[in-house]
């Protein structure tokens, strides 16, 4: 039976599938408007270019999924991939081999991280203001650690993983399937992904289960840092020529724009890899066919900027909707 008012039961399935399709359903109406539109756009070279460009976008918004999942935030890393990217390339430029400077960027991020994570975890200040605190230090040490100015770096490993394939699928594309293969066990079968979900759904049901509130704050932002690590490390393999603007606060918004679209909710709680992954590939789609459209790069950011402020309309909509199909089917 349905109350007044309720949805009837296959409606409201119907809507449920329509709700949790919606970000495959956009990626397949942007290809359709921007083939008819301009068919460069979707040709096969294009959409090849789109999908190496969402490499790193897909990488750090996974990180930005694990947090926005808890309904935190982390702000510190698009600056955080540019002091990694600075510090490892700095490493190799010196001479250094390549495990020490990998190395060197991993525990540079890691102790980001768990500033972070202390900071949230056991002083709970909130995650946009200390997030917020640490870009602003991040910022300033990649300009310290930049003082030679432009880094060329030419490793040979590096340089195969950039031209490299597998199958004819470029090792970039092949790396961060592999990694959301990972991060979907992560969050699907282990008790990390699961108190994590479970935190964001309802933090004191969370804590009264036993979730130690802060140790999972700690956790998760060391596991931001470590996406953070994994897309500096893709970017100075598809970027030799490292400066201090690699990567910052243009690739967070996207990140940030691609966990969303992907149907990440910032209230927490809900997300799904093959979303952030989805949502990667229509902010790249987007970014690739505004400029083969002519727009400039102020525009284009002014764009982006758009398309976040949408996502965030959209995420409170599909909250509603969500809660309305909840109540009607206890009704």
């Amino acid at each position: 039976m349905t109350g007044a008012g309720s949805w009837p039961a296959g409606t409201g399935r119907t809507v449920r599938r329509a709700l949790n399709l919606a970000p495959v359903l956009l990626l397949v109406t942007l290809l359709v408007v921007f083939g008819l539109i301009d068919p460069r756009v979707v040709s096969p070279a294009s959409l090849r270019v789109v999908v190496i460009q969402a490499t790193p976008i897909a990488l750090l918004g996974l990180g930005a999924f694990v947090v926005l999942v808890t309904a935190g935030i982390d702000l510190s890393t698009g600056m955080g991939v540019a002091l990694c990217s600075v510090v490892m390339a700095g490493q190799l430029v010196g001479g250094a081999a390549l495990p020490i400077a990998l190395f060197t960027g991993l525990a540079a991020m890691l102790v980001l991280g768990l500033v972070n994570g202390l900071l949230i975890g056991l002083f709970r200040i909130p995650p946009f203001i200390v997030t917020l605190a640490t870009m602003a230090a991040v910022q300033g040490a990649t300009l310290q650690a930049a003082q030679h100015g432009v880094l060329l770096v030419a490793n040979p490993v590096l340089q195969a993983m950039m031209l490299g394939e597998l199958a004819g699928i470029p090792y970039p594309v092949v790396m961060v399937l592999m990694i959301a293969a990972l991060t979907w066990v992560l969050m699907r079968h282990t008790r990390f992904g699961l108190r994590t979900y479970a935190m964001g759904s309802d933090p004191a049901a969370a804590q009264l289960a036993g979730v130690n509130w802060s140790r999972q704050q700690i956790l998760t932002y060391l596991v931001s840092a470590l996406f953070t690590f994994l897309t500096a490390a893709l970017m100075i393999t598809r970027v030799p020529v490292v400066t201090p603007n690699i990567g910052g606060t243009p690739l967070l918004l996207d990140a940030l724009a691609a966990a969303v679209l992907g149907g990440t909710s910032i209230f927490g709680g809900r997300g799904t890899v093959t979303g952030v992954l989805t949502g990667a590939l229509i902010v790249s789609l987007i970014t690739g066919a505004l400029r083969v459209f002519g727009v400039g790069p102020s525009s284009l950011d002014l764009c982006k900027g758009a398309i976040i402020v949408v996502a965030l309309l959209a995420d409170a909509g599909l909250r509603f909707s969500r809660d309305r199909l909840d109540r009607a089917s206890i009704a």
